[in-house]
């Protein structure tokens, strides 16, 4: 990995937590953020190195990667960050639409004045957002508000676990372009109308439209992995020689 590529910083060594569990979830997160973009070399010396840690818990973390289509792991060529697949992009997504248009409808049923406010005041927090990882958060936020307004507040954490691919396209539209945030803002001030009014089929048809939003700006993500993937077995070669 080029010193310009990553962001990586060393770990703080949590107590009680296995090493290898930590740079999962720190290449974890960078990956899903854009940060370790597809395509980045993923040299298990380099990342011993920037994270201060030994082979043995990278091995691990690469392994683990691997195994959720992360990263790619080439025996003769070391390891790379993978592109994101269409696929596991659509079934997220599919997913997410389902989960989430269910609990706004259910969020419908509990709306009180604090809920109101909760959201009222994430949206304007996206308003002031200074960068898009900034958005991103406070995007998170205005959605798992919705999940606890529903009362099923751990649905939330199954949505989280399963929309890593869709989130990796979410991250990588923003990073291309953020000027599509506000559209994302008035979206998702159109689900909160539907939630104050107590209008079950509006905030349910404004979720819908808000998560089938991405599939307008992914088509530009999958063509540009496609150019890369051509171009990945004679970069393959020539590490080989």
């Amino acid at each position: 990995m080029d010193d310009d590529q990553t962001p990586l910083t060393r770990l703080d060594g949590k107590a009680g937590r296995r090493l290898a569990d930590q740079v999962y979830e720190r290449l974890l997160e960078d990956i899903v953020s854009g940060a370790l973009p597809p395509g980045t070399p993923m040299a298990e010396l380099d990342l011993c190195e920037r994270l201060g840690v030994s082979r043995t818990p990278v091995r691990e973390a690469l392994i683990k990667l691997a195994d959720v289509d992360l990263v790619r792991i080439y025996p003769q060529s070391g390891s790379v960050v993978a592109p994101v697949l269409r696929e596991a992009f659509g079934e997220a997504q599919f997913i997410r639409e389902h989960l989430e248009c269910a609990l706004v409808a259910e969020a419908v049923r509990y709306m009180d004045a604090t809920s109101l406010r909760e959201l009222t005041e994430l949206i304007e927090k996206q308003k002031a957002a200074a960068d898009p990882a900034e958005f991103y958060v406070h995007d998170e936020a205005f959605h798992q508000t919705i999940a606890r307004t529903s009362r099923h507040p751990h649905v939330w954490q199954v949505i989280r676990q399963t929309k890593i691919h869709f989130d990796r396209v979410r991250h990588l539209t923003l990073i291309e372009d953020a000027g599509h945030i506000p559209l994302l803002i008035a979206q998702h001030q159109e689900i909160l109308d539907g939630l104050a009014a107590c209008n079950e089929a509006q905030a349910v048809a404004a979720m819908r439209r808000h998560l089938r939003e991405v599939f307008r700006r992914a088509d530009g993500i999958f063509a540009r992995q496609e150019e890369m993937a051509q171009a990945e077995p004679r970069t393959r070669a020539r590490r080989r020689r």
